[in-house]
C-alpha cells in the first residue's frame, strides 16, 4: 500500500467521525510510529491549505487523533432549512434534488447527516417536481458566469406555446420565483429587458456579438425582487389599495409596502406599496373581496376592468 492511499485511508477514517490511534495504525499499515505521524502531519497541511472547515485535534482521554468541526462551518441547523427550501421550491429533477441534497448534507459530519436524514425522509420520498423535467443546474451556472462575464449569448428557447425561436442575448440576473427560475436578459432586438425561464432553454452558446450596456442601464437584481411579483413586469407604480385579510401577509409580498392608515371598526387597512403592475395586479386579484385598490385611478380602472372581465365569465 503506497503512502497516498495509507493517507487517504486515514482521512477517510477521520472525516467518518472515527478517532485513530497512531499505533493501530502502525501496526494495520506495517509502518512505523513515525511514518503514521507524518501522515498526520501531512492530513492536518492539506486540511489548512485547501481551507477546509475541519481542525485535526489530539484527544488525551482517548490517546487518539479526531477530526473536529470549526465554528466557520455551516450547521446542521442551517442545512436542515436549506433542504426545506429546495423540497418546497420543487424547481428541480428528482435527480437533480437528490443531488443538490446529499451535497448538503456531505458538508456536515456524519453524526449530524444521521440526525437529519430522518426529519427530511418523508418529504423526500414523496417529492414531485414540477413538469418541464428539465435539468437545471448546468444552465444556472453557466448563465451565471456569462452575466459575471457580461458575455451576451444565442440561445435556442422554446416560448409558452411550443414555438421554438432563436435570441441573441446579454443575462444579467437570475431570479427565482413561483417554482421556476428565470434569466433576466437584454435583448437589443427589442431594446428591452426580457423574462426567459431556464427549463426552456434548450441550448446556449457564446457569441461574438457585443451587446454594450452602460451602468445605469444595468439590471440590479436585489433592487428588482423588491419591486417583483409572480415574473410579471408591467410598469412600475406605487399603488394603494384597502386591505381586510393577514397584513403581514399583504408586507410581506410587497417588500416596499407600509401600512398608511388602520380602519379598525371595519378591520382593514390602507397599504401603500411601490411594484411593477403586472405582478401587484395578479396577487391583488388573488386576494379577491379582501381587497379593494383605491390608487392610482388608472389602476382602479385596469381592476374594474378586469373584475367585469371575470364576472362575465359566469
Amino acid at each position: 500500500m503506497n503512502a497516498a492511499y495509507r493517507q487517504l485511508t486515514i482521512f477517510q477514517l477521520l472525516i467518518s467521525q472515527h478517532i485513530v490511534n497512531k499505533a493501530a495504525l502502525a501496526d494495520q499499515f506495517h509502518v512505523s510510529l513515525r511514518v503514521i505521524q507524518r501522515d498526520l502531519s501531512q492530513i492536518r497541511q492539506f486540511i489548512a491549505e485547501q481551507n477546509l472547515f475541519y481542525q485535526l485535534v489530539y484527544r488525551r482521554q482517548f490517546d487518539g487523533y479526531q477530526l473536529i468541526t470549526t465554528q466557520a462551518s455551516v450547521s446542521k441547523q442551517a442545512v436542515l432549512v436549506l433542504i426545506k427550501i429546495a423540497l418546497a421550491s420543487r424547481s428541480l429533477t428528482t435527480a437533480e434534488m437528490t443531488q443538490t441534497i446529499d451535497g448538503l448534507l456531505q458538508l456536515l459530519p456524519l453524526a449530524d447527516q444521521q440526525e437529519i436524514r430522518p426529519i427530511i425522509k418523508n418529504e423526500r420520498f414523496y417529492y414531485q417536481p414540477v413538469h418541464h423535467g428539465q435539468d437545471l443546474l448546468t444552465n444556472i451556472w453557466e448563465l451565471s458566469q456569462f452575466i459575471t462575464q457580461q458575455q451576451a449569448v444565442t440561445i435556442t428557447y422554446q416560448k409558452q406555446h411550443k414555438e421554438i425561436v432563436t435570441r441573441t442575448i446579454l443575462p444579467e440576473a437570475i431570479i427565482f420565483s413561483e417554482y421556476y427560475f428565470y434569466v433576466i436578459a437584454y435583448n437589443a432586438k427589442y431594446d428591452s429587458n426580457l423574462f426567459y425561464r431556464v427549463d426552456r432553454i434548450r441550448h446556449l452558446q457564446t457569441t461574438s456579438q457585443t451587446i454594450p450596456r452602460t451602468r445605469a442601464q444595468r439590471v440590479e437584481d436585489g433592487e428588482l425582487r423588491r419591486l417583483l411579483h409572480y415574473m410579471q413586469p408591467g410598469k412600475k407604480l406605487t399603488v394603494q389599495f384597502k386591505f381586510w385579510g393577514i397584513v403581514e401577509a399583504a408586507l410581506d409580498r410587497f417588500p416596499t409596502a407600509k401600512v398608511v392608515k388602520k380602519y379598525p371598526a371595519e378591520k382593514a387597512v390602507l397599504i401603500e406599496a411601490t411594484a411593477f403592475a403586472g405582478g401587484a395586479k395578479m396577487w391583488l386579484l388573488s386576494q379577491g373581496a379582501n381587497v379593494q385598490v383605491v390608487a392610482p385611478q388608472s389602476f382602479v380602472t385596469e381592476f374594474q376592468t378586469e373584475i367585469q372581465r371575470m364576472a362575465d365569465r359566469y
